[in-house]
């Protein structure tokens, strides 16, 4: 069949505004603020052979691991036994998913008897249990420690709920109705990608929708090697640090060589740091993702992402490293890490397409879950988990300044509304501002870091979070004569007197009333020597 590149992006965009809607179903129907508020999901869809063929654009983290897990969980779930009607979970970082909070799903379009795509969505869920309130540890020893694990499952056989698998789930949370509304919404989202793709492939036929799916594929393959051909045989190395502070007080090194070739990016990690008993280590899939993520970044920030790009891209990837870590190892705080590889990647491609590229932006990350019994409402108590986290600056391009308070990269979270975190939880938000002078200086200056204070309503809550870049070593690099940026840090004001600096991963910390939690991203860095 014969496409005009007309008839090729018109079909692009249609399947686009499919994983949109979906998007837009999942975030309305929402239970938790995480998802609705803080947009902290994806939506996908794939072919038959786990191609990620359209994408909605929020988490690029978790949308990049949509293809990893489909290829691992049909290893256990054969594609030949799915059916209409069936959604297919998995949280396991060690069968292609990323950590445990964030929930997989998956359900197959059949049209005709034949499977045509496979719609997909993933959720970070506030709390799937584990010893602190929101799961996420970066002390853990294992992944056994981080909460609960769904191996590759049928939540839904042919359109009937697995109630018994939901009870299971339900009862190790902190918070089930939460994570049982927002599996709903997922599944939700899912459906109606289901319904919008049935229509697509009656208005073109099964071999037209086919044809034209190809047709994206190879068109964005052959776009990112045209991209990638000016540079040719160029080579660059880099190396980053990132904090530890859970495991040892020594940081953990990121290395990776970028190597051009005839329309093909290698990026080879040897050099990384290998895997560490803490919950840092990053599953393979979440640093598939986030290479993936730099490389398009860089080479095609305009276009409408899928799995045609990643057949121009190589990985080498060390065994029991920090980035392809043995199971059982512990994982649930890997965001930090895989923020990381997408830094050290774009560090080695600011050297080779420098006019394309940024200097070092935050990657801190802060993050914080907090949670225990509410006794503001009459009657019983009410457990609750919340949480939030913060951008910051954005590092520099040759021409242009860095932007100011965005949560860069694989994140692309927003902040959680004052006004709906004090819903939540007896928890008051008392201030936010950018942090004057926190942009590193150069011809080009870096984004300014965020800095919000937190009040606690309550006696006896828990808290736990994690942040990098809080020391000179790890603080977002400057290029070409630019300074860094300015560090992350968290502390604590007691309401009888008396501040607490915190390590980067502070664990099981107690909060009582009119204690004050700070938390403060990094600056990013600027480009080139201030005039």
């Amino acid at each position: 069949m014969t496409l005009s590149p007309i008839d090729r992006d018109v079909f692009q965009h249609e399947i686009a505004s499919i994983a949109e809607e979906m998007s837009s179903t999942l975030r309305r129907a929402a239970y938790s603020p995480i998802i609705w508020d803080m947009i902290d999901y994806a939506c996908g869809l794939l072919d038959s052979e786990g191609q990620l063929i359209a994408q909605a654009p929020t988490i690029p983290a978790q949308l990049g691991i949509m293809s990893t897990a489909f290829r691992h969980i049909t290893q256990t779930i054969p594609i030949s036994g799915w059916r209409a009607g069936d959604i297919i979970i998995c949280n396991d970082p060690f069968a292609g998913c990323s950590h445990t909070p964030d929930i997989v799903l998956f359900s197959p379009v059949v049209v005709g008897g034949r499977l045509v795509a496979v719609t997909s969505t993933v959720a970070h869920h506030v709390d799937v249990g584990g010893p602190v309130p929101g799961t996420e540890n970066a002390t853990a020893l294992e992944v056994f420690g981080e909460g609960l694990i769904l191996p590759p499952m049928k939540l839904y056989d042919r359109g009937r709920p697995d109630r018994n698998l939901l009870a299971v789930i339900a009862r190790n949370l902190r918070d089930p109705a939460a994570t049982t509304g927002d599996l709903n919404a997922q599944i939700a989202a899912c459906r109606t990608g289901e319904r919008r793709i049935a229509d697509l492939v009656e208005k073109y036929g099964v071999e037209g929708f086919l044809a034209r799916k190809s047709a994206v594929l190879d068109h964005s393959h052959t776009f990112i090697r045209a991209a990638l051909s000016p540079y040719r045989g160029k080579s660059c190395r880099a190396e980053i640090l990132i904090e530890d502070d859970a495991a040892s007080a020594e940081p953990m090194r990121l290395a990776v060589e970028v190597t051009i070739g005839d329309g093909t990016l290698t990026a080879d990690f040897t050099g990384t740091e290998p895997q560490r008993a803490n919950g840092l280590n990053c599953p393979v899939a979440s640093t598939i993702s986030m290479a993936h993520y730099a490389v398009q970044a860089v080479f095609a920030p305009d276009q409408l992402l899928n799995d045609g790009f990643n057949r121009a891209i190589e990985l080498v990837l060390p065994k029991d490293s920090l980035i392809n870590p043995r199971a059982p190892a512990a994982v649930s705080c890997r965001h930090l890490t895989e923020q990381a590889v997408a830094d050290v990647v774009l560090k080695a491609l600011a050297q080779i397409a420098p006019d394309l590229s940024t200097a070092g932006s935050q990657i801190s990350f802060p993050t914080f879950g907090i949670g225990g019994f509410d006794h503001r409402r009459a009657g019983e108590p009410r457990y609750f988990v919340t949480g939030d986290i913060l951008g910051g600056g954005m590092g520099a391009g040759r021409g242009s300044a860095g932007a100011s308070g965005v949560d860069c990269h694989g994140s692309n979270c927003a902040l959680i509304s004052g006004e709906i975190m004090e819903m939540t939880g007896p928890v008051r938000v008392v201030g936010t501002r950018l942090v004057p002078g926190s942009g590193g200086e150069g011809a080009t200056t870096g984004g300014l870091a965020i800095e919000r204070v937190y009040e606690v309503l309550a006696d006896g809550l828990t808290v736990s979070g994690y942040l990098q870049q809080t020391r000179p070593e790890t603080v977002p690099w400057g290029m070409d004569g630019g300074g860094a940026g300015a560090p992350a840090a968290v502390w604590i004001e007691r309401a009888g007197g008396g501040s607490e600096p915190l390590v980067s991963k502070f664990i099981g910390v107690t909060m009582n009333r009119g204690d004050r939690l700070y938390l403060r991203s990094a600056g990013g860095a600027g480009w080139g020597l201030a005039s």
